[in-house]
């Protein structure tokens, strides 16, 4: 018989309780209070080993921890020791929780895919919240329990150090926030096809301390303004200081929205396998939520708005970093073949019901499908988000102190950028509905081609952007252009007209494509009818 507390868990969340029950094995917990035991015993050890033997006052030591009064080692600075112990402890802490847990969790969910019982869960008639909401709580159920084991320690070492106790919630504050944002990250891989543990939880390492130490590089001086000489060696206390920071905050607050938006991509994959991460009409929320925070970014950095040598670097800092999200958003709004078969058979067969009595009514729906529809070709939501960003951004170049011919330099910059999106946008949403094995490494290798081959081989052959300007208008960083020189309108107007030229023409190709999709496939629906119509007037 189960006691209350685990009927009212299996009452509230099935899921949960099932990832808890095949877990929390006797073995298993065994292992996890004895390996969090065994860490502890050996900082411990490890801390004690390095106190001075004896001290006094006519003792010397070469002890980190001694309180010298002269060459004598009169005391030890406990505080200093504790602190030493708290560093540790939240150390291993970190790459527990962030890696070990990612690392279950895409094991998880690649073992539940490899043996078939995801789908199985899916019949589950509890929503697909609860469901995942199990899984976050109770793959890693063995972490959490090894975690908890090191709480009285981690406490009593931080009392001891003469931290204050908000340096204590706030470093659990941020692991927690941290690990909804990288644990949801991970299902959402692993729901897109990337069920490697071992790859998922490498990009969690790199990731994460990559962003500390890109921190710790740029705001030293202010990180070192905030803390004492002996902490600045001190890995968490520099942590500690970062949050104090705006950017600190700010990142903290790109990881709790960021956390929201792939919850729901999380879920619409679960459960819709086929459906596209995100819908059109969530994209164009994300879009303004993105460029917003991005633009806040921007100017809490303090720019100096007097320097174009800044402003042409910031902007061209906010294209490279949009050029990398709008193929994030590309892959995320794309439909696969399948689904844009169906929309433009379904399509073709309206227009062959009755071409005249419904065509304006299908002007409409073709508008509204390409807007809205999910289906339908992701190209125009994709000009739409695009759209988005060119307001925000445009405002914040017209607001520049400079003359008008540097403010219609960067909105041309901008509008060419922008357009080379579009561009990969067409082409990966044409090789998607091409007959190939694995079309999406097809669409990922041919549009980075694109991006990445035109300024590495312009770089082999020593064309540098500040001598050579108008070359690096066609590839897919024109922005370099601009920061090196001052370039004239002409040569960026003749790339835009290169550029629509190019994108109409892949445009109609698509379109092409499209339609040759819905017409062949109702073909074959409308001559299988008649070879079945004539069979059995035939047996007639």
């Amino acid at each position: 018989m189960l006691s209350k507390p685990f009927v009212n868990l299996f009452n509230w969340n099935p899921q949960l309780f099932r990832e808890i029950k095949g877990r929390l094995k006797t073995r298993n917990v065994a292992i996890a209070i004895s390996a969090s035991l065994l860490y502890q015993f050996i900082v411990m050890t490890y801390y004690l080993r390095r106190l001075p033997q004896e001290y006094g006052r006519y003792v010397t030591s070469d002890s980190q921890y001694c309180v010298e009064v002269g060459k004598y080692c009169t005391d030890i600075e406990w505080s200093s020791w504790w602190l030493d112990i708290f560093n540790n402890l939240s150390l291993i802490l970190l790459p527990l929780m962030l890696i070990g847990g990612v690392y279950m969790l895409v094991g998880d969910i690649a073992k539940e895919q490899r043996l078939g019982t995801l789908n199985f869960i899916r019949l589950s008639p509890k929503s697909s919240q609860k469901i995942l909401l199990g899984k976050l709580l109770g793959v890693p159920i063995l972490i959490y329990l090894a975690v908890a084991i090191f709480l009285p320690l981690h406490l009593w070492a931080n009392i001891s150090s003469g931290l204050p106790l908000s340096w204590f919630f706030a470093f659990y504050g941020v692991l927690i926030i941290a690990c909804c944002f990288f644990y949801n990250t991970s299902l959402l891989l692993a729901f897109l096809g990337v069920t490697q543990p071992w790859l998922s939880a490498a990009i969690t390492g790199i990731f994460f301390y990559l962003l500390i130490a890109l921190i710790d590089e740029g705001y030293s001086d202010e990180i070192n303004a905030i803390i004492g000489t002996h902490e600045r060696n001190v890995p968490l206390i520099k942590m500690g200081a970062i949050i104090t920071l705006r950017i600190g905050q700010m990142i903290i607050s790109g990881l709790i929205l960021g956390s929201y938006w792939i919850w729901q991509a999380v879920n619409r994959r679960y459960r819709n396998p086929n459906a596209t991460a995100i819908n059109k009409k969530q994209s164009y929320c994300l879009m303004g939520c993105f460029q917003v925070y991005l633009m806040l970014c921007f100017l809490l950095h303090n720019i100096d708005h007097k320097s174009t040598d800044i402003l042409q670097g910031s902007l061209g800092l906010f294209c490279a970093l949009n050029l990398l999200w709008f193929l994030l958003v590309i892959a995320m709004l794309s439909p696969q073949r399948q689904s844009i078969q169906n929309w433009a058979r379904y399509r073709h067969q309206q227009v062959n019901n009755d071409q005249i009595a419904i065509v304006k009514g299908l002007s409409i729906s073709l508008k509204q499908d390409l807007i809205w529809s999910e289906k339908s070709p992701a190209l125009v939501a994709i000009g739409i988000n695009l759209v988005i960003t060119a307001v925000i951004w445009i405002a914040w170049i017209l607001f520049w102190q400079q003359n008008n011919t540097i403010k219609l330099s960067a909105i041309l910059i901008l509008i060419l950028s922008f357009t080379f999106i579009l561009i990969y946008a067409a082409i990966a949403q044409f090789i998607l509905l091409t007959k190939v094995k694995k079309p999406t490494i097809w669409a990922i290798g041919i549009v980075s081609g694109f991006i990445f081959i035109p300024p590495i081989a312009l770089s082999l052959m020593s064309i540098n952007p500040d001598i050579y300007p108008c070359l690096w208008l066609l590839s897919a960083f024109p922005s370099s252009a601009m920061i090196h020189s001052s370039l004239a309108i002409t040569p960026i107007l003749i790339a835009i007209i290169g550029q629509w030229t190019v994108l109409v023409s892949v445009t109609l190709l698509l379109i092409r494509k499209i339609k040759k999709l819905g017409a062949s496939d109702s073909q074959k629906l409308l001559t299988g009818q008649k070879d079945r119509r004539i069979h059995s007037h035939k047996n007639y």
